[in-house]
C-alpha cells in the first residue's frame, strides 16, 4: 500500500494541456502524446440515469482481473458474454471480434444502450463495460497497451466519481472526472493507478470501438470538445 499511496502523492495534480490554434483531430489522437482528451462535447448526457441502471445490477458484476488489485469489477455490455475479458484471450482476435453483440445487460440498461447505439460517434463497438471499483477499492499501477502504441484509443466515461477516488497517471497527473459525470478518451499505454478512498462505489464505463464509416461524426465531436476545452 506504501506503493500505491506514493504513486497517487506524485501523480495528483490535474496537468493542463496546451491547444495549439489550429484543430486537427489527427494530431490529437495519434500524434498529441496528450495522456487524455476531455469530449466536453458530451456532457450533458443522462450519466445519472446510466449510472441506476449499472447499479441496480450491482451484484452480477463479476471481479475483475484480481491481480492487478483489490475491489475492481466489470460487468459488459458489448462483447462474447457478461464477463469478456480481454479479446487475445480467446484466440484468433478477428474471429473474436465476428462473434462480439450486445448481451442481456445491455438489454437491462435501456437508456446506456441508446446512448452507445445513438450518440457514441462510432460505427463498431469492440468490448463495452461497466467497471465498478468497491470504497476501499484500488487498481495497482499498470498499463493496457506498450509505449510504441502511444495513442487515444479508449474511451473511459464516469458515471460517477466520488470524491476522495482519483485516477493517476505516472508522470500525467490525474484525470479531472467529474462526479456529475464526463467522458475522457484516454491513452493506456500510460501506466495508471486508480484507488477509491471514498465511501461509495465508483462505475465508470469503458468503450473499445472502430470509427468505421462515422468518421464525420467522430470528427464534430472532437472539434466541438476542442474548443470547449481551449475555452
Amino acid at each position: 500500500m506504501l506503493e500505491l499511496e506514493k504513486f497517487h502523492t506524485e501523480n495528483n495534480t490535474v496537468v493542463q494541456q496546451k491547444y495549439p490554434e489550429v484543430f486537427d483531430p489527427k494530431w490529437i489522437v495519434t500524434e498529441s502524446g496528450w495522456p487524455y482528451f476531455h469530449l466536453s462535447s458530451l456532457d450533458g448526457q443522462p450519466w445519472k440515469e446510466m449510472y441506476k441502471e449499472a447499479e441496480a445490477l450491482s451484484d452480477k458484476f463479476h471481479v475483475h482481473r484480481d491481480t492487478y488489485g483489490d475491489g475492481w469489477k466489470s460487468l459488459t455490455l458489448h462483447g462474447l458474454d457478461e464477463d469478456t475479458q480481454s479479446l487475445d484471450t480467446y484466440g484468433d482476435r478477428q474471429d473474436t471480434l465476428k462473434q462480439l453483440d450486445w448481451t442481456w445487460v445491455a438489454d437491462k440498461c435501456p437508456v446506456t444502450k441508446k446512448f452507445l447505439t445513438d450518440v457514441w460517434p462510432a460505427e463498431f463497438f469492440n468490448r463495452v463495460r461497466f467497471m465498478l471499483l468497491e470504497p476501499g477499492g484500488y487498481i495497482l499501477p499498470h498499463q493496457d497497451r506498450q509505449d510504441h502504441e502511444k495513442r487515444l484509443s479508449v474511451c473511459n466515461i464516469s458515471l460517477n466519481n466520488p470524491e476522495g477516488c482519483n485516477f493517476a497517471l505516472k508522470d500525467k497527473g490525474r484525470v479531472p472526472f467529474k462526479n456529475e459525470g464526463s467522458a475522457f478518451l484516454m491513452d493506456v499505454s500510460n501506466v495508471h493507478s486508480v484507488w477509491n478512498c471514498s465511501d461509495k462505489p465508483r462505475i465508470h464505463i469503458i468503450i473499445h470501438y472502430e470509427i468505421g464509416r462515422r468518421v464525420r461524426d467522430f470528427f464534430y465531436v472532437l472539434r466541438e470538445s476542442y474548443f470547449t476545452n481551449r475555452g
